[in-house]
């Protein structure tokens, strides 16, 4: 047998291979899913009603913690976790109302920090706080249209 006719194959195998089985991709043809970020729009009213909620609880968390010099920095934190998923709007509009709520609770509540139940609270809060953080990290990471 030739051994043009056994290489002329074995060559077209393997720029096969190497090419591909279909047309080369673009960023055009990578896929018909373009990746989104979730904002207001994809929440309902109890949605956003709990997200106050949940702002608020966070802020006099963040009050207290700052007060007794164990801040957490959840805004921060969370921004980093959810900046994968979340529109930015959306994040600086929480951020905003989040900082105005620190500073209200912040300027009103004055905490007690040197007994021993404030500082298992202390160690408690930061702990649930560490916790969130990780669910909204988790979450975004496994979003699938984002």
């Amino acid at each position: 047998m030739n051994r043009r006719m056994l290489i002329v194959p074995f060559c077209a195998v393997g720029l096969v291979l190497l090419a591909g089985f279909g047309p080369p991709r673009t960023p055009e043809t990578q896929s018909p899913i373009e990746p989104a970020k979730l904002g207001f729009s994809y929440l309902t009213a109890a949605q956003v009603k709990d997200l106050w909620r949940r702002a608020d609880t966070y802020a006099m968390a963040e009050a207290f913690l700052k007060q007794c010099g164990a801040p957490s920095h959840v805004e921060r934190r969370m921004r980093l976790a959810a900046r994968d998923c979340i529109d930015a709007r959306a994040l600086d509009r929480v951020a905003a109302y989040f900082r105005r709520k620190l500073a209200e609770f912040s300027g009103k509540h004055t905490f007690v920090c040197d007994t021993d139940h404030s500082k298992a609270l202390i160690k408690d809060t930061r702990r649930r706080i560490d916790n969130d953080v990780a669910e909204v990290r988790t979450m975004c990471r496994a979003c699938l249209i984002c």
